[in-house]
């Protein structure tokens, strides 16, 4: 039978349903489905990351960019060397980028000068971290002219972390972008005192004519950002000492009307900064003040009272904003993006008021992440927010029970995104649906569950507590396996609620510590074909029984954490690589079991993992883990037994000590 062949037009059409991943996956058909994938309207979200890349050596990954057909727009260099070797790069690709990232490179100033030359489309050029790059001050020194024809259509400007950048240099790049809308100064050492504008500009009639070279001030950003008011939308001054008369200064400069602020960790924030800039910015959508430990609910108030356009909400740990602040909240009904985590003050009184006093169709993401909630706030969330897409509900020890989590099954059936971390009151009956845990599913008061813990036994106990609740754990994964092997020949319709599986569109789960999640829960509840992102981290009862089951319902995973999963062993490792095609990054650090078998699994079958962390794996050779024979992978993490875990060059002392969990459970009751 003769294949037909789909038109271009049909094959872009039908790709647009597709997720990157899958559309990646098609591309490798054939060429037409190649061209078709990488079709203009894809190119536009596709970008190309060069991390710790080397491009000096003889294999290099350039000449394959150079030579392919697709005209690709977006790069990001990170922690590499750009240097006079990539100069036919440029030549070749600079005309078609239009997105260009250079974060925490070595370059030098004739370098940056040549690519700027050469990328004559720029709309988004972010230049992160560079401190070499600024520390001599002469950087676009004589560079007018070529300047701004590159920067004739530049929109976005991101400068951050950059301690050496000064007014001059700040000034040189700015006043080259005509269309600048777009503006991060975040992490830069701006000088706010008033001493400074008295050395630097005493006469300040022009003070473009004559920038500092020695420090970048507030005074000269704002106005800087007075002369382009009608332009700039979106401004980011986050980890900086911005205060709340600068806030109030920026607030009331004529004809600025922003889109977007973020002003996150910038502890001399105050109500009166906030007071002005909802009087005078009421066309932001986007407000991100989180870690401003001065904000309090009289910022809330006015936030409440006059942004009504607001979209999205950051607070996250803003420490001094309760339950009466949090009731304004319903007055924003544009409000999609919420973050009120870690804010110490806020219960149930204030989430009921505030975000679930009705039916809210609007909102999409909440973030909740360690607040002291009870589980009847997680069952009203999930009653009063059914179209919610991300939802974070980590440490909330007490909101997140068996319970709580069927009913966010039942009605949470949109969600992509969903955080339990140490959230380990949940057991396989929460999370299958199944056992002996009897859930109200058609009345619409609060779930009850009738799942009993007692056994009947003439046995006195004389262990622990801890050996007790091993026991009781124990029995509860017998008894829900049992039932869910009586299953699959006969329906228990009485026994049965809702499982995790339920939520189809879900594209990353992190369920990291969540202990009492065992291979039952694997293999009847874990059936997500759209799965990127599972984080499984010190499920410590997980087996390979369950990652068959896994590996199989779940085929999309391409980052997957298993650390200090204890009894993980090579044929666990082994079920991974082999049935996990698109797998990217294989995080295994702690697996204390897991030999140079598995690594030799992961050179047999890995054909995309980047990213390979095996610290404190003790049987594995380090002689093949740093001769890993994988051409995808760039970065492999290891460390001794007992040495601190790192992440990206940071400690990373993520793993909670074991005394905190049990002093967590005794305070909760």
């Amino acid at each position: 039978m003769a294949s037909i062949e789909l038109p271009y037009e049909v094959l872009v059409y039908l790709f647009k349903y597709l997720l990157h991943a899958d559309r990646k996956s098609a591309s490798e058909t054939c060429r037409s489905w190649y061209l078709a994938a990488n079709d203009h309207c894809f190119l536009k979200e596709k970008v190309l990351v060069f991390y710790k890349a080397d491009f000096n050596g003889e294999i290099t990954p350039i000449p394959a960019i150079e030579d392919s057909i697709i005209p690709y727009e977006n790069f990001v260099f990170s922690e590499v060397e750009i240097s006079s070797k990539m100069n036919t790069f440029w030549d070749k690709m600079g005309e078609n980028i239009k997105t260009l990232t250079i974060r925490k490179c070595d370059i030098h100033e004739k370098t940056m000068n040549y690519i700027l030359q050469k990328c004559t489309n720029l709309e988004k050029l972010s230049i992160q971290s560079c401190k070499e790059l600024f520390m001599s001050g002469c950087l676009f020194e004589k560079a007018e002219d070529w300047l701004i024809d590159s920067f004739k259509n530049l929109k976005s400007i991101n400068l951050s972390e950059n301690k050496y950048l000064t007014d001059a240099l700040f000034y040189r790049i700015v006043k080259a972008a005509p269309e600048l809308n777009d503006l991060c100064l975040s992490s830069c050492n701006l000088q706010f005192h008033v001493g400074f504008i008295r050395k630097f500009y005493p006469n300040t009639n022009n003070i473009f004519e004559n920038p500092s070279e020695s420090v970048l001030t507030l005074y000269f950003v704002m106005q800087f950002i007075a002369s382009r008011a009608k332009k700039i939308r979106s401004l980011v001054f986050s980890n900086t000492l911005f205060d709340g008369a600068a806030l109030e200064s920026l607030a009331q400069i004529e004809d600025l009307k922003l889109d977007s602020l973020e002003l996150q960790s910038c502890d001399q924030l105050t109500n009166t900064g906030i007071m002005a800039l909802t009087k005078y910015q009421q066309t932001l959508r986007e407000l991100n003040i989180a870690l401003c430990t001065r904000v309090t609910d009289l910022s809330l108030r006015y936030i409440c009272n006059n942004l009504v356009n607001l979209e999205y909400l950051n607070i996250r740990r803003c420490r001094a904003v309760t339950n009466l602040g949090l009731s304004e909240l319903h007055k924003l009904n544009k409000l999609k993006r919420l973050n009120i985590a870690q804010c110490e003050l806020i219960s149930e009184e204030g989430i009921e008021y505030g975000i679930c006093q009705k039916v809210n169709l609007i909102l999409e993401e909440l973030d909740l992440n360690s607040l002291n909630l009870h589980q009847n706030v997680a069952i009203m969330i999930s009653e009063k927010l059914p179209n919610l897409r991300y939802l974070d509900l980590s440490y909330c020890f007490n909101a997140v029970t068996d319970m709580s989590i069927q009913k966010i099954f039942k009605n949470q059936v949109h969600l992509r995104t969903l955080k339990l971390t140490y959230c380990d009151r949940v057991s396989d009956a929460g999370f299958s649906g199944i056992g002996k845990l009897e859930i109200n599913i058609d009345s619409d008061g609060p779930a009850t569950s009738n799942y009993s813990e007692n056994h009947p036994t003439n046995r006195i106990h004389l262990g622990s507590r801890a050996e007790e609740e091993i026991i009781r754990d124990a029995r509860r994964k017998r008894d829900v396996m049992n039932i869910c092997k009586k299953m699959t020949f006969y329906p228990l319709p009485s026994y049965t609620g809702y499982s995790l599986g339920r939520l189809k569109s879900l594209r990353e789960l992190n369920l990291s510590s969540c202990n009492r999640l065992t291979d039952v829960s694997l293999t009847y509840a874990f059936m997500f074909k759209e799965l990127r992102i599972l984080d499984l981290s010190r499920c410590q009862q997980i087996t390979v029984d369950g990652i068959i089951h896994l590996v199989i319902n779940c085929p999309s995973i391409e980052y997957l954490n298993l650390t200090d999963c204890y009894n993980l062993k090579d044929d666990a490792v082994v079920e991974i690589v082999q049935g996990l095609k698109r797998l990217q990054n294989l995080i295994l650090r702690g697996c204390n079991h897991i030999t140079d078998k598995s690594l030799e699994a992961i050179m047999d079958h890995c054909k995309v993992l980047r990213v390979l962390d095996i610290q404190g794996c003790r049987c594995v050779s380090v002689e093949l883990a740093c001769n890993i024979a994988v051409p995808s992978i760039h970065t492999v993490l290891m460390s001794k037994p007992g040495v601190v875990y790192f992440k990206d060059g940071v400690k990373d002392r993520v793993p909670i000590p074991p005394t905190l969990p049990s002093l967590f459970r005794k305070l909760r009751y």
